[in-house]
């Protein structure tokens, strides 16, 4: 309820924002005077920086923003004609980082130099707004000549030709205004809400639709139009008729449909459709992820060196979820190579210790340069266009193999051994708990991903849980496979003994074993398709989905190898060898479970500097993960003693 309001508040201000800036900007009609707008700007951050200082957070953002709603949307226009649209989107991002600062609390004086910087940039563009083109429809509501031209060859039968590009962004505008209205109607009005100021930003002022109409069509027609985005979004928020909402999205659709024909390309706006069509390809700029988590992870040692380390490491932690996993990298790199995708999470995880350890700054400043060099390369591996079919198959065959053999060796062990046993006939309680598993893992998967969007440090926290909860159970089954290597009559024992013990716990505990396996491969196998297969074109698609099946088909004929190999071992090498498979099992397990749960936030790392990463065996430098490891190894060394022991006296296991 109260985020509800909130977002309703905010829907409200940027209401009243476009409202203010309409009017601003009505009161230059007579000339625009771009010196005294880019003053007015230095003003309001002035009056911004000066609440940040006196503690009030929230009215320094509020304050932040009303120079870009107020006075900079004014600008923007010019700016693009004049200067380049690159150059309004760079910044037009400063506001973004601005508030982002204040947000997060940075200290005032890397926020006041952030905001001299921006004002310098912003005062180098006035030279050539002052002698550059005038934007005669931004100063007069009145017709400008193209838009009389359009109405001409209107009144007189002719539909005009449409740019591509304006055609694009308002089949974009419609498409999304349906699919917002449609949420609407099924009762989210959050999503819908959301997806409205979105289009409105991406397709109509992104775009550059918005500039063209200033330019060639009138100011008041261009206002008109994001009142009628915003004044949607409100109604939304609000809980108003879902049939009026429909009659303000038909007629906003209709007004901007007037505006199509005959309307001129501006600068930039080729490009724009360029990176439009690329965006709907799944297509994006890597290395501009990896700037924003640069500059974020910058930000962290600033604040480091201030002696502010407690915020740093929070920080550190933020760009992790926030740009690392948020932009789609941590999952696109997942799906292509696990190893590397590990490697740049530890590297968060070592900042983040020597944060907390008190490391020299040159330490950190190494492990950043670490960091960069790798984040480069990952860059690199996602390329800047989509992969060819070729490659989407490899990486989808990987995917299915490298997830599907850790479970395959742990489930032949415990069938092998019901075999072995003399159990044929319980094998299909194990098969059962596997497929229960990989059912139980789309679902979940599901509900992470696209029901209840759990955050990503909920889901490392559940998959750490799923690990160490497995490392248990396959503990447990190992010492008792070993134990029976040590028995003096094995024969005796399972004619005697395995069928009544199976009859009831070991079963469940087994069963249990084999629906951990795959239940913790499973969900992140199907999260690790999702990310590869976004943004992929039909031939891409097809070559995963060629990946996956051919994938699957090696894994069943390495389970049968493995199956009725192991079967025809002799008792005490096959005991010894599958518990010993499952023993390690647990150890890694421990050690990368409690590594997921580091990462989503439950411990802060404890840094061993001589201890190294050993990535197939789970082993990390961190103290939270290596203590479950050497219990396991305790565990273990004390089982082995005892079953030494009852092995001399004769002891029946």
């Amino acid at each position: 309820m109260v985020q509800a309001v909130l977002k309703a508040l905010c829907v409200f201000c940027f209401i009243v924002s476009m409202t203010a800036a309409a009017s601003i900007s009505t009161a230059r009609a007579e000339g625009l005077d771009y010196k005294g707008m880019v003053d007015e700007i230095g003003v309001i951050f002035q009056d911004a920086l000066t609440l940040y200082k006196k503690g009030d957070i929230k009215e320094a953002k509020k304050k932040a923003q009303s120079a870009y709603f107020h006075v900079f949307e004014n600008l923007e226009g010019p700016i693009r004609i004049n200067v380049s649209a690159s150059k309004n989107a760079e910044l037009e991002e400063e506001f973004i980082e601005i508030r982002k600062m204040i947000v997060a609390k940075q200290p005032v004086a890397v926020i006041e130099k952030r905001i001299n910087d921006f004002m310098v940039e912003l005062r180098k563009v006035l030279p050539e707004l002052e002698g550059g083109e005038v934007l005669v429809a931004e100063a007069s509501d009145e017709p400008q000549p193209k838009a009389q031209a359009q109405a001409e060859a209107q009144s007189e039968g002719g539909e005009g030709s449409i740019e591509p590009v304006w055609q694009q962004s308002f089949d974009n505008i419609q498409a999304k205004l349906a699919k917002a209205l449609d949420a609407y109607k099924k009762g989210d009005a959050n999503a819908a809400t959301d997806l409205v100021i979105q289009t409105q930003f991406e397709d109509y002022k992104n775009s550059l639709l918005e500039t063209a109409v200033r330019l060639n069509v009138s100011q008041a027609k261009d206002y008109q139009n994001n009142e009628a985005f915003t004044e949607i979004a409100w109604l939304m928020q609000t809980g108003e008729p879902a049939d009026k909402i429909e009659r303000q999205v038909a007629a906003l659709a209709e007004g901007l449909k007037e505006d199509l024909p005959g309307l001129p390309l501006v600068e930039g706006a080729a490009s724009s459709e360029k990176m439009a069509a690329k965006s709907e390809a799944g297509d994006k700029d890597w290395s501009k992820v990896n700037a924003e988590l640069f500059a974020e992870i910058d930000k962290a040692i600033a604040l480091y060196e201030k002696g502010e380390a407690q915020e740093a490491i929070e920080l550190v932690q933020d760009t992790y979820f926030d740009v690392f996993e948020a932009s789609g990298m941590e999952a696109k790199i997942g799906a292509r190579d696990a190893a590397f995708k590990a490697k740049l999470e530890g590297h968060f995880n070592l900042m983040i210790s020597q944060m907390k350890a008190g490391a020299q700054m040159q330490q950190i400043q190494g492990t950043f340069a670490a960091l960069k060099e790798d984040f480069a390369k990952g860059a690199e591996l996602l390329g800047q266009g989509g992969d060819s079919p070729a490659a989407m198959f490899i990486y989808s065959l990987l995917i299915i193999l490298r997830e599907g053999i850790e479970a395959i060796l742990i489930i032949t062990a415990i069938i092998a051994y019901l075999v072995k046993s003399g159990q044929t006939d319980k094998v299909k309680v194990i098969y059962n708990g596997c497929i229960s598993a990989l059912v139980l893992s789309v679902i979940t998967a599901v509900l992470v991903k696209w029901v209840f969007k759990v955050s990503a440090a909920s889901q490392e926290m559940m998959e750490g849980g799923t690990m160490l909860l497995a490392s248990v159970v396959l503990f447990s089954v190992s010492y008792w496979l070993i134990s029976k290597a040590e028995a003096q009559k094995w024969t005796s024992y399972i004619k005697e003994k395995v069928g009544d013990s199976l009859s009831s716990k070991s079963l469940k505990t087994l069963w249990f074993a084999a629906f951990l396996a795959v239940y913790r491969e499973g969900a992140e196998t199907v999260l690790f398709y999702q990310a590869l297969a976004s943004g992929a074109s039909a031939s891409g698609l097809t070559a995963v989905a060629g990946g996956f099946v051919v994938g699957s088909l090696a894994l069943v004929a390495i389970y049968l190898c493995m199956r009725y190999g192991a079967v025809r071992l002799p008792l005490r090498p096959f005991f010894l060898c599958t518990g010993a498979l499952l023993y390690f099992m647990a150890f890694v397990f421990a050690g990368n479970g409690m590594m997921e749960l580091i990462e989503g936030k439950l411990f802060q790392s404890s840094l061993i500097a001589w201890m190294p990463t050993i990535q197939f065996m789970g082993i990390h430098p961190y103290l939270q993960t290596l203590v479950p490891q050497l219990g396991i190894v305790l565990a273990a060394v004390v089982g082995l003693v005892i079953m030494a022991k009852r092995g001399n006296t004769g002891g029946e296991q």
